[in-house]
């Protein structure tokens, strides 16, 4: 643990360093480092973490490799260019070991005409970073880059071994980042993501999976519509039972790390439909694509056997189905729920140190979305995930808040300094 006069050295260098801390996440705000394009922003990451003495490898994922996990979530693109970033510091010996996790890729900003800011502008108004990233996650990196910043120029080496990664692809479901790192053989004893948490510790996220219904119909001319029929039409009491299947697991279920964040123990949600070739042809087919989260106790195949079920249900009924039939289809998204033991020595001890900082120990709690720290239990590593607060993730005007950031990024300098230990 640090003593009272080695923390207030660490936090006043910490302070003393967040102008510059600011002007480079305005720097990694303005790389337009958007899924699948995250080459330049990986580049300009390392070489950050190389100014700071770290041994820099810069690795390419390799699909066959990363397929054969369990936790491999496909997605279409390749891995050429789209290097992920391992900094390594070594520690002075005698510590335990850490990584500090962030994700350099970005969702797309559209419609830019809503913007009332430059999205790749990295602009600071009234405390807050504007742009495309900046929360999520790209203030989580700087935080990172700037707590091991603060204890080294305060004279301080950690006994243990830190790692800083810079992933990409956890907008995709971070097979080639955060579990492409890993099976590169990337471990530790812990595993920090400084995701945007609103300043609370996540321990936990459902699980998530993807599925896709498609209908058949029959086309016609829409002068005769009568003498065909309507895939959309089909596809309306699957809809209506699927709502209805949404309002009763939201009753029926319990998760209350994630109910306190959300008010929902879990969510499905329909996010994408599609249907028909030409507006004046009847639609000859719809598909339908949705997102269900489901909650610790629940696997995989009882959310696929839940589904299948109330589609059944729902159509029974209709004689079209059996010369038709719908088809479901599993994709995308596809992971458990992720539970960090609220007991853990990795737990335990961030909130011991966030207490210096806050007072008292942020609130444990549990994200409505997939973490990448999901992929440490795999690799018998420790995981939670805590990052700065903001507004607007993937959406219009998103900012990071400053004064948030600089919290965070005190208390992840007083974490490495508590968990791997300090040498002067």
């Amino acid at each position: 643990m640090a003593g009272k006069s080695l923390q207030e050295k660490i936090l006043k260098q910490a302070e003393k360093s967040f102008n510059e801390e600011t002007k480079f996440l305005s720097q990694l705000v303005k790389i337009k480092s958007l899924v699948g394009q995250e080459g330049e922003g990986q580049k300009f990451y390392a070489e950050a973490c190389r100014k700071l003495g770290m041994k820099i490898e810069m690795f390419t994922p390799e699909k066959a490799k990363i397929k054969s996990h369990p936790a491999y979530i496909p997605i279409d693109l390749e891995y050429p260019g789209r290097p992920n970033v391992i900094a390594e510091l070594a520690g002075a010996g005698g510590g335990r070991s850490l990584i500090l996790n962030g994700h350099i890729d970005v969702v797309s900003p559209e419609p830019l005409s809503l913007w009332t800011v430059d999205p790749w502008g990295g602009q600071v108004k009234e405390n807050r970073l504007y742009g495309r990233g900046s929360v999520d996650m790209k203030a989580g990196l700087a935080a990172n880059l700037y707590a091991l910043k603060a204890l080294l120029e305060c004279g301080l080496k950690p006994k243990g071994k830190i790692i800083l990664e810079s992933t990409i692809e956890e907008e995709l479901g971070g097979s080639g980042g955060t579990l492409a790192c890993f099976m590169h053989g990337v471990t530790a004893d812990g595993l920090v993501i400084s995701e945007p948490s609103t300043e609370k510790i996540w321990v936990t996220h459902p699980g998530i999976r993807y599925f896709r219904v498609t209908v058949h119909g029959r086309t016609a001319h829409a002068a005769l519509s009568h003498t065909g029929v309507n895939a959309i039409v089909k596809m309306v009491p699957i809809i209506k039972a699927l709502e209805a299947l949404d309002l009763d697991r939201a009753k029926r279920l319990s998760y209350p790390l994630v109910q306190k964040q959300t008010g929902r123990p879990c969510n499905l949600s329909l996010g994408r439909m599609q249907a028909g070739d030409w507006v004046s042809t009847v639609a000859g087919w719809a598909t339908l694509e949705c997102r269900v989260g489901f909650v610790p106790g629940e696997t995989r195949q009882m959310i696929e056997a839940e589904i299948n079920k109330t589609i059944q249900k729902a159509v029974q009924d209709d004689p079209w189905f059996k010369e038709r039939p719908y088809k479901i289809e599993w994709f995308g998204w596809d992971t458990d729920p992720w539970v960090e033991p609220t007991d853990s020595q990795l737990v335990k001890s961030f909130q011991d140190t966030s207490k210096k900082i806050y007072g008292s120990a942020p609130e444990l709690s549990g994200a409505s979305g997939g973490l990448d720290t999901r992929f440490g239990r795999y690799f018998k590593t420790p995981s939670l995930s805590f990052g700065p607060t903001g507004a607007n993730y993937h959406g219009i005007d998103e900012y990071a808040d400053l004064a948030s950031l600089l919290r965070v990024t005190k208390t992840l300098a007083l974490f490495i300094a508590d968990w791997c230990g300090v040498k002067e």
